[in-house]
Protein backbone atom coordinates (compact mmCIF):
# COMPACT_ATOMS: atom_id res chain seq x y z
CA UNK A 1 0.00 0.00 0.00
CA UNK A 2 3.18 2.29 0.70
CA UNK A 3 3.77 2.16 -3.16
CA UNK A 4 0.81 3.10 -4.12
CA UNK A 5 0.15 6.00 -1.33
CA UNK A 6 3.75 7.13 -2.85
CA UNK A 7 2.82 7.49 -5.95
CA UNK A 8 -0.86 9.21 -5.27
CA UNK A 9 1.46 11.44 -3.05
CA UNK A 10 3.97 12.27 -5.95
CA UNK A 11 1.01 12.77 -8.34
CA UNK A 12 -1.04 15.16 -5.68
CA UNK A 13 2.96 17.22 -5.72
CA UNK A 14 2.98 17.46 -9.64
CA UNK A 15 -0.48 19.23 -10.06
CA UNK A 16 0.15 22.84 -11.15
CA UNK A 17 -2.17 24.99 -12.91
CA UNK A 18 0.46 24.62 -15.95
CA UNK A 19 0.16 20.66 -15.92
CA UNK A 20 -3.54 20.95 -16.15
CA UNK A 21 -5.44 20.47 -19.17
CA UNK A 22 -7.68 23.35 -19.62
CA UNK A 23 -11.01 21.34 -18.96
CA UNK A 24 -9.41 19.88 -15.86
CA UNK A 25 -9.25 23.71 -14.84
CA UNK A 26 -12.57 24.76 -15.76
CA UNK A 27 -13.88 21.78 -14.02
CA UNK A 28 -11.95 22.93 -11.07
CA UNK A 29 -13.52 26.29 -10.93
CA UNK A 30 -17.00 25.54 -11.59
CA UNK A 31 -16.58 23.42 -8.40
CA UNK A 32 -15.80 26.01 -6.52
CA UNK A 33 -17.90 28.74 -7.85
CA UNK A 34 -20.90 26.27 -7.52
CA UNK A 35 -19.70 25.53 -3.64
CA UNK A 36 -19.17 29.31 -3.29
CA UNK A 37 -22.82 29.78 -4.15
CA UNK A 38 -23.96 26.90 -1.74
CA UNK A 39 -22.16 27.78 1.02
CA UNK A 40 -23.23 31.68 0.63
CA UNK A 41 -27.10 30.71 0.59
CA UNK A 42 -26.62 27.84 3.72
CA UNK A 43 -24.48 30.47 5.74
CA UNK A 44 -28.59 31.96 5.96
CA UNK A 45 -29.69 29.57 8.11
CA UNK A 46 -30.95 30.06 11.06
CA UNK A 47 -28.95 27.31 13.64
CA UNK A 48 -25.63 28.11 11.35
CA UNK A 49 -26.18 32.19 12.87
CA UNK A 50 -26.81 31.15 16.04
CA UNK A 51 -23.72 29.00 15.94
CA UNK A 52 -21.48 31.72 14.78
CA UNK A 53 -23.00 33.76 17.55
CA UNK A 54 -21.97 31.53 20.06
CA UNK A 55 -18.98 30.78 18.52
CA UNK A 56 -17.98 34.66 18.13
CA UNK A 57 -18.13 35.11 21.98
CA UNK A 58 -15.60 32.41 22.66
CA UNK A 59 -13.04 32.16 19.99
CA UNK A 60 -11.24 35.91 18.49
CA UNK A 61 -11.77 37.51 15.20
CA UNK A 62 -9.47 35.57 12.62
CA UNK A 63 -8.43 35.82 9.02
CA UNK A 64 -10.75 33.62 7.04
CA UNK A 65 -14.37 34.27 6.03
CA UNK A 66 -17.56 32.87 6.54
CA UNK A 67 -19.02 32.93 2.82
CA UNK A 68 -22.24 34.62 2.62
CA UNK A 69 -21.36 37.01 5.67
CA UNK A 70 -19.10 39.14 7.73
CA UNK A 71 -17.44 36.68 10.23
CA UNK A 72 -14.00 35.66 10.15
CA UNK A 73 -12.16 32.83 12.22
CA UNK A 74 -9.03 31.22 12.17
CA UNK A 75 -9.08 28.30 9.44
CA UNK A 76 -10.35 25.46 10.94
CA UNK A 77 -13.29 27.25 12.60
CA UNK A 78 -14.23 28.69 9.20
CA UNK A 79 -13.59 25.99 7.62
CA UNK A 80 -16.27 24.14 9.62
CA UNK A 81 -18.61 26.84 9.14
CA UNK A 82 -18.43 26.91 5.30
CA UNK A 83 -19.25 23.19 5.12
CA UNK A 84 -21.52 23.47 7.62
CA UNK A 85 -23.34 25.41 5.38
CA UNK A 86 -23.08 22.98 2.72
CA UNK A 87 -24.55 20.13 4.51
CA UNK A 88 -27.64 22.65 5.49
CA UNK A 89 -29.25 22.26 2.01
CA UNK A 90 -27.64 19.05 0.66
CA UNK A 91 -26.96 20.79 -2.74
CA UNK A 92 -23.48 20.84 -3.24
CA UNK A 93 -21.45 19.10 -5.61
CA UNK A 94 -20.12 15.04 -5.51
CA UNK A 95 -18.47 12.29 -6.93
CA UNK A 96 -20.78 9.26 -7.56
CA UNK A 97 -18.54 6.14 -7.93
CA UNK A 98 -16.98 7.35 -4.63
CA UNK A 99 -19.53 7.41 -3.18
CA UNK A 100 -19.37 10.54 -1.40
CA UNK A 101 -18.54 14.58 -1.41
CA UNK A 102 -15.24 15.82 -2.40
CA UNK A 103 -16.56 19.64 -2.80
CA UNK A 104 -17.54 20.38 0.30
CA UNK A 105 -14.80 18.73 2.02
CA UNK A 106 -11.88 20.05 0.04
CA UNK A 107 -13.10 23.54 -0.90
CA UNK A 108 -13.83 24.69 2.29
CA UNK A 109 -9.97 23.82 3.88
CA UNK A 110 -8.39 25.22 0.94
CA UNK A 111 -10.53 28.28 0.93
CA UNK A 112 -9.57 29.14 4.63
CA UNK A 113 -5.54 28.08 4.15
CA UNK A 114 -5.37 29.98 0.80
CA UNK A 115 -6.99 33.31 2.51
CA UNK A 116 -4.77 33.18 5.28
CA UNK A 117 -1.41 32.81 3.40
CA UNK A 118 -2.49 34.84 0.57
CA UNK A 119 -2.11 32.54 -2.07
CA UNK A 120 -2.68 33.28 -5.55
CA UNK A 121 -5.55 31.79 -7.72
CA UNK A 122 -3.56 29.56 -9.96
CA UNK A 123 -2.05 28.13 -6.53
CA UNK A 124 -6.06 27.36 -5.06
CA UNK A 125 -7.08 25.66 -8.35
CA UNK A 126 -4.34 23.56 -8.08
CA UNK A 127 -4.38 22.20 -4.85
CA UNK A 128 -8.45 22.04 -5.13
CA UNK A 129 -7.83 19.68 -7.70
CA UNK A 130 -4.87 17.90 -6.20
CA UNK A 131 -6.90 17.61 -2.95
CA UNK A 132 -10.27 16.27 -5.43
CA UNK A 133 -7.93 13.66 -7.15
CA UNK A 134 -6.66 12.11 -3.49
CA UNK A 135 -9.84 12.05 -1.87
CA UNK A 136 -11.55 10.27 -4.32
CA UNK A 137 -9.10 7.97 -5.21
CA UNK A 138 -9.10 6.74 -1.40
CA UNK A 139 -13.02 6.73 -1.04
CA UNK A 140 -12.75 4.35 -4.17
CA UNK A 141 -9.77 2.06 -2.33
CA UNK A 142 -12.39 2.25 1.00
CA UNK A 143 -15.73 1.37 -0.61
CA UNK A 144 -18.11 1.09 0.48
CA UNK A 145 -17.90 2.23 3.78
CA UNK A 146 -19.92 0.10 6.69
CA UNK A 147 -23.72 1.36 6.72
CA UNK A 148 -23.67 2.27 9.62
CA UNK A 149 -20.50 4.98 8.87
CA UNK A 150 -21.36 8.14 6.91
CA UNK A 151 -19.32 9.50 4.76
CA UNK A 152 -18.88 13.22 5.84
CA UNK A 153 -15.81 13.74 8.08
CA UNK A 154 -14.18 10.90 6.85
CA UNK A 155 -12.45 10.12 3.50
CA UNK A 156 -12.33 13.57 1.70
CA UNK A 157 -10.67 14.76 4.72
CA UNK A 158 -7.98 13.22 2.86
CA UNK A 159 -8.26 15.27 0.23
CA UNK A 160 -8.72 18.80 2.59
CA UNK A 161 -5.13 17.67 3.97
CA UNK A 162 -3.97 17.50 0.61
CA UNK A 163 -4.96 20.83 -0.33
CA UNK A 164 -3.65 22.29 2.86
CA UNK A 165 -0.11 21.16 2.30
CA UNK A 166 -0.02 21.80 -1.29
CA UNK A 167 -1.04 26.24 -0.63
CA UNK A 168 1.61 25.95 2.36
CA UNK A 169 4.55 24.78 -0.05
CA UNK A 170 4.67 21.36 0.87
CA UNK A 171 6.37 18.43 -1.23
CA UNK A 172 5.75 14.59 -1.96
CA UNK A 173 7.02 13.16 1.71
CA UNK A 174 4.36 16.22 3.42
CA UNK A 175 1.27 15.13 1.51
CA UNK A 176 1.89 11.28 2.40
CA UNK A 177 2.42 12.70 5.96
CA UNK A 178 -0.48 14.47 6.07
CA UNK A 179 -2.36 11.88 4.38
CA UNK A 180 -1.66 9.39 6.89
CA UNK A 181 -1.69 11.92 9.50
CA UNK A 182 -5.39 13.00 8.72
CA UNK A 183 -6.26 8.78 8.62
CA UNK A 184 -5.80 8.89 12.26
CA UNK A 185 -8.25 11.77 13.07
CA UNK A 186 -11.19 10.81 10.59
CA UNK A 187 -14.54 10.87 11.54
CA UNK A 188 -16.56 8.02 11.99
CA UNK A 189 -20.14 9.31 12.75
CA UNK A 190 -23.45 7.18 12.67
CA UNK A 191 -25.33 7.31 9.29
CA UNK A 192 -29.00 7.60 11.87
CA UNK A 193 -28.45 10.91 12.43
CA UNK A 194 -28.34 12.20 9.44
CA UNK A 195 -32.04 9.91 8.90
CA UNK A 196 -33.43 11.25 11.41
CA UNK A 197 -32.43 14.59 10.48
CA UNK A 198 -30.58 16.01 14.15
CA UNK A 199 -28.57 19.25 13.37
CA UNK A 200 -24.94 17.76 14.87
CA UNK A 201 -24.66 16.17 11.61
CA UNK A 202 -23.80 19.95 10.38
CA UNK A 203 -20.40 19.23 12.32
CA UNK A 204 -19.59 16.23 11.03
CA UNK A 205 -17.52 17.74 7.64
CA UNK A 206 -16.48 20.62 9.41
CA UNK A 207 -14.80 18.58 12.44
CA UNK A 208 -13.24 16.64 9.69
CA UNK A 209 -11.23 19.32 8.07
CA UNK A 210 -10.25 21.07 11.23
CA UNK A 211 -8.53 17.91 11.71
CA UNK A 212 -6.99 18.09 8.19
CA UNK A 213 -5.91 21.61 8.65
CA UNK A 214 -4.54 21.05 11.84
CA UNK A 215 -2.52 18.57 10.43
CA UNK A 216 -1.51 20.07 7.46
CA UNK A 217 0.11 22.79 10.07
CA UNK A 218 1.45 20.44 11.77
CA UNK A 219 3.40 18.17 9.48
CA UNK A 220 4.56 21.60 7.91
CA UNK A 221 6.22 21.96 11.49
CA UNK A 222 8.43 18.88 11.42
CA UNK A 223 4.96 16.50 12.76
CA UNK A 224 5.27 13.04 11.55
CA UNK A 225 2.98 10.30 11.03
CA UNK A 226 2.92 6.50 11.08
CA UNK A 227 2.39 4.61 7.59
CA UNK A 228 -0.52 2.08 7.00
CA UNK A 229 -2.89 4.44 8.86
CA UNK A 230 -5.25 4.52 6.04
CA UNK A 231 -5.53 1.23 5.12
CA UNK A 232 -4.88 -0.43 8.05
CA UNK A 233 -6.69 1.41 10.83
CA UNK A 234 -9.47 2.98 8.93
CA UNK A 235 -10.00 -0.10 7.16
CA UNK A 236 -10.67 -2.26 10.50
CA UNK A 237 -13.08 0.52 11.21
CA UNK A 238 -14.92 1.82 7.83
CA UNK A 239 -14.57 -0.68 5.38
CA UNK A 240 -14.86 -4.52 4.76
CA UNK A 241 -11.92 -4.35 2.68
CA UNK A 242 -9.12 -2.25 1.53
CA UNK A 243 -8.23 -1.79 -2.22
CA UNK A 244 -4.59 -0.23 -2.39
CA UNK A 245 -4.34 -0.40 -6.57
CA UNK A 246 -7.73 1.86 -6.65
CA UNK A 247 -4.82 4.76 -4.93
CA UNK A 248 -2.57 4.64 -7.80
CA UNK A 249 -5.00 4.13 -10.41
CA UNK A 250 -5.12 7.26 -12.98
CA UNK A 251 -1.99 9.02 -12.15
CA UNK A 252 -0.07 8.03 -15.28
CA UNK A 253 2.45 10.83 -15.43
CA UNK A 254 2.50 10.00 -19.33
CA UNK A 255 -0.97 10.62 -19.37
CA UNK A 256 -3.04 10.86 -15.95
CA UNK A 257 -6.82 10.96 -15.98
CA UNK A 258 -8.67 13.26 -13.32
CA UNK A 259 -11.87 12.16 -11.47
CA UNK A 260 -12.83 15.81 -10.99
CA UNK A 261 -14.03 15.44 -14.41
CA UNK A 262 -16.38 12.68 -13.09
CA UNK A 263 -18.46 14.97 -10.73
CA UNK A 264 -21.59 16.00 -10.32
CA UNK A 265 -23.69 19.00 -9.77
CA UNK A 266 -26.76 19.03 -7.94
CA UNK A 267 -30.02 21.19 -8.40
CA UNK A 268 -32.17 20.08 -5.82
CA UNK A 269 -31.35 20.04 -1.99
CA UNK A 270 -31.70 16.82 -1.28
CA UNK A 271 -29.58 13.29 -0.31
CA UNK A 272 -28.62 12.55 -4.30
CA UNK A 273 -30.28 9.08 -3.69
CA UNK A 274 -33.34 11.20 -3.70
CA UNK A 275 -32.80 12.93 -7.16
CA UNK A 276 -33.75 10.31 -9.99
CA UNK A 277 -36.80 9.53 -8.00
CA UNK A 278 -38.02 13.46 -8.23
CA UNK A 279 -36.97 13.25 -11.98
CA UNK A 280 -39.07 10.52 -12.47
CA UNK A 281 -41.90 11.53 -10.49
CA UNK A 282 -41.80 15.03 -12.23
CA UNK A 283 -41.90 12.93 -15.57
CA UNK A 284 -45.24 10.89 -14.12
CA UNK A 285 -46.61 14.67 -12.90
CA UNK A 286 -46.27 16.18 -16.58
CA UNK A 287 -48.84 13.64 -17.72
CA UNK A 288 -51.88 13.61 -14.93
CA UNK A 289 -54.08 16.83 -14.20
CA UNK A 290 -53.33 16.89 -10.62
CA UNK A 291 -52.08 14.78 -7.56
CA UNK A 292 -56.15 13.59 -7.13
CA UNK A 293 -55.60 11.49 -9.87
CA UNK A 294 -52.90 9.19 -7.84
CA UNK A 295 -54.71 6.18 -6.78
CA UNK A 296 -51.06 4.55 -5.55
CA UNK A 297 -47.50 4.98 -6.34
CA UNK A 298 -45.04 2.56 -6.22
CA UNK A 299 -40.97 3.48 -6.54
CA UNK A 300 -38.55 0.49 -6.96
CA UNK A 301 -35.09 1.91 -6.19
CA UNK A 302 -31.76 -0.21 -5.53
CA UNK A 303 -31.32 -1.74 -1.96
CA UNK A 304 -28.64 1.81 -1.35
CA UNK A 305 -31.08 3.95 -1.89
CA UNK A 306 -33.81 2.68 -0.51
CA UNK A 307 -31.52 2.02 2.96
CA UNK A 308 -30.20 5.52 3.48
CA UNK A 309 -33.60 7.68 1.86
CA UNK A 310 -36.91 5.24 1.66
CA UNK A 311 -37.83 5.91 5.53
CA UNK A 312 -41.53 8.37 5.91
CA UNK A 313 -40.14 9.71 9.07
CA UNK A 314 -39.44 12.79 8.09
CA UNK A 315 -39.99 15.28 11.59
CA UNK A 316 -37.12 18.07 10.39
CA UNK A 317 -36.00 19.88 7.16
CA UNK A 318 -32.74 17.68 7.29
CA UNK A 319 -34.92 14.66 7.35
CA UNK A 320 -36.78 15.91 4.24
CA UNK A 321 -34.16 15.75 2.62
CA UNK A 322 -33.52 12.11 3.37
CA UNK A 323 -37.00 10.70 2.31
CA UNK A 324 -37.92 9.37 -1.10
CA UNK A 325 -41.50 8.71 -0.28
CA UNK A 326 -41.64 12.81 0.97
CA UNK A 327 -40.09 14.03 -2.27
CA UNK A 328 -42.44 12.41 -4.29
CA UNK A 329 -45.22 13.28 -2.48
CA UNK A 330 -43.93 16.72 -2.91
CA UNK A 331 -43.48 16.41 -6.02
CA UNK A 332 -46.88 15.22 -7.76
CA UNK A 333 -48.91 17.57 -4.88
CA UNK A 334 -46.61 21.12 -5.74
CA UNK A 335 -45.33 20.71 -9.24
CA UNK A 336 -42.44 23.40 -10.54
CA UNK A 337 -41.45 23.86 -6.95
CA UNK A 338 -37.84 25.72 -7.04
CA UNK A 339 -34.91 24.68 -4.39
CA UNK A 340 -36.01 27.24 -2.40
CA UNK A 341 -39.03 25.85 -1.67
CA UNK A 342 -38.14 22.47 -1.70
CA UNK A 343 -35.69 23.30 1.26
CA UNK A 344 -38.06 25.16 3.42
CA UNK A 345 -40.81 22.34 2.80
CA UNK A 346 -43.44 21.88 5.86
CA UNK A 347 -42.56 18.10 6.66
CA UNK A 348 -46.01 18.60 8.88
CA UNK A 349 -48.22 19.57 5.86
CA UNK A 350 -51.84 17.22 5.60
CA UNK A 351 -51.84 17.38 2.30
CA UNK A 352 -48.03 15.90 2.07
CA UNK A 353 -48.60 13.62 4.77
CA UNK A 354 -51.81 12.23 3.11
CA UNK A 355 -49.84 11.50 0.01
CA UNK A 356 -47.17 9.99 1.23
CA UNK A 357 -49.70 7.37 2.50
CA UNK A 358 -50.06 6.48 -0.70
CA UNK A 359 -46.38 5.84 -2.22
CA UNK A 360 -44.60 2.43 -1.19
CA UNK A 361 -40.90 2.18 -1.64
CA UNK A 362 -39.49 -0.88 -2.72
CA UNK A 363 -35.98 -1.94 -3.20
CA UNK A 364 -35.21 -3.51 -6.54
CA UNK A 365 -32.17 -6.02 -6.57
CA UNK A 366 -32.65 -6.26 -10.67
CA UNK A 367 -32.21 -2.59 -11.28
CA UNK A 368 -29.97 -2.17 -13.58
CA UNK A 369 -26.87 -0.66 -13.56
CA UNK A 370 -26.79 -1.05 -9.84
CA UNK A 371 -25.46 1.82 -7.60
CA UNK A 372 -22.93 3.28 -7.78
CA UNK A 373 -22.66 3.15 -11.58
CA UNK A 374 -25.97 5.00 -11.94
CA UNK A 375 -29.13 5.49 -9.62
CA UNK A 376 -31.67 3.64 -11.11
CA UNK A 377 -35.31 4.13 -9.76
CA UNK A 378 -38.73 3.13 -11.50
CA UNK A 379 -41.73 5.14 -10.15
CA UNK A 380 -45.19 3.71 -11.09
CA UNK A 381 -48.61 5.50 -10.77
CA UNK A 382 -51.70 4.03 -10.45
CA UNK A 383 -54.69 6.32 -11.55
CA UNK A 384 -58.37 6.32 -10.12
CA UNK A 385 -59.19 5.60 -13.89
CA UNK A 386 -57.15 2.19 -13.88
CA UNK A 387 -54.63 3.88 -15.91
CA UNK A 388 -50.94 2.90 -15.37
CA UNK A 389 -47.82 4.99 -15.83
CA UNK A 390 -44.61 4.62 -15.34
CA UNK A 391 -40.85 6.34 -15.33
CA UNK A 392 -37.58 5.24 -15.35
CA UNK A 393 -34.28 7.70 -14.41
CA UNK A 394 -30.56 6.42 -13.50
CA UNK A 395 -28.51 8.85 -13.55
CA UNK A 396 -29.59 12.59 -12.38
CA UNK A 397 -28.68 15.86 -14.69
CA UNK A 398 -25.51 17.39 -13.96
CA UNK A 399 -23.57 14.24 -13.42
CA UNK A 400 -20.70 14.38 -15.77
CA UNK A 401 -20.35 10.80 -15.61
CA UNK A 402 -23.32 9.68 -17.44
CA UNK A 403 -25.57 13.33 -18.43
CA UNK A 404 -23.40 16.19 -18.38
CA UNK A 405 -24.89 19.83 -18.40
CA UNK A 406 -23.59 23.28 -19.80
CA UNK A 407 -21.79 25.37 -17.67
CA UNK A 408 -24.24 27.98 -17.55
CA UNK A 409 -26.88 26.08 -16.00
CA UNK A 410 -24.09 25.82 -12.73
CA UNK A 411 -23.47 29.67 -12.86
CA UNK A 412 -27.78 30.06 -13.49
CA UNK A 413 -27.53 28.33 -10.04
CA UNK A 414 -24.80 30.46 -8.33
CA UNK A 415 -26.64 33.45 -9.61
CA UNK A 416 -29.91 32.00 -7.87
CA UNK A 417 -28.63 31.58 -4.88
CA UNK A 418 -26.33 34.21 -3.83
CA UNK A 419 -28.19 37.31 -5.70
CA UNK A 420 -30.65 37.79 -2.98
CA UNK A 421 -27.81 37.78 -0.35
CA UNK A 422 -25.02 40.37 -2.56
CA UNK A 423 -27.18 41.74 -4.97
CA UNK A 424 -26.91 41.55 -8.63
CA UNK A 425 -23.84 43.52 -9.48
CA UNK A 426 -21.61 42.09 -7.22
CA UNK A 427 -22.73 38.50 -7.91
CA UNK A 428 -22.03 39.03 -11.39
CA UNK A 429 -18.93 40.46 -10.54
CA UNK A 430 -17.70 37.54 -8.09
CA UNK A 431 -19.19 35.09 -10.69
CA UNK A 432 -16.64 36.11 -12.73
CA UNK A 433 -13.86 36.51 -10.70
CA UNK A 434 -13.98 32.64 -10.12
CA UNK A 435 -14.46 31.69 -12.84
CA UNK A 436 -11.37 33.45 -14.46
CA UNK A 437 -9.85 32.32 -10.71
CA UNK A 438 -6.62 31.43 -12.32
CA UNK A 439 -5.20 34.71 -13.41
CA UNK A 440 -6.19 36.24 -9.51
CA UNK A 441 -2.90 37.66 -7.81
CA UNK A 442 -4.68 36.79 -4.54
CA UNK A 443 -7.83 35.11 -3.40
CA UNK A 444 -8.53 37.65 -0.79
CA UNK A 445 -9.49 39.60 -3.39
CA UNK A 446 -12.54 37.44 -4.37
CA UNK A 447 -13.26 36.15 -0.35
CA UNK A 448 -13.53 40.30 0.13
CA UNK A 449 -16.45 39.96 -2.62
CA UNK A 450 -18.33 37.02 -0.70
CA UNK A 451 -18.70 39.55 2.86
CA UNK A 452 -22.35 41.53 2.28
Amino acid sequence: MSGGLAALARFADGITLATLPSEVRERAALVLLDTIGVMAWGSQDAFLRQLRSRYSRAYSPGKATVIGTGDRFDPGLAALLNAAACTVTQLSEGHRRSRGDPGPHIVPAALAVAEVEGAPGEALLAAIVAGYEVAVRAGLALAPLNPDHHVHGHWASLGAAVAAVKLLGGGARELQQAIEGTAALLIYAPTATVIEGTTVHHLYVGSGLQAAIGVAYGVQAGMTTSSGTLEGHVTRRSATSFDASKLAAGPDPAKPTYEILNNYFKFYPVCAQVITAIEAADEIRRQIPDAASVRAVTVRATAAAVALCGGREAHTTLASKFSIPLMVAARLLYPGQGLRELHAIDVQDGALLAMMRRIAVVADPVLSPPYPDARPVVVEAELNDGRRLAARKEIPAGDFAGNPIATTEVVAKFDQLVDPILGKEVTAKLSGLVLSIASCPDVRAMTALTRP
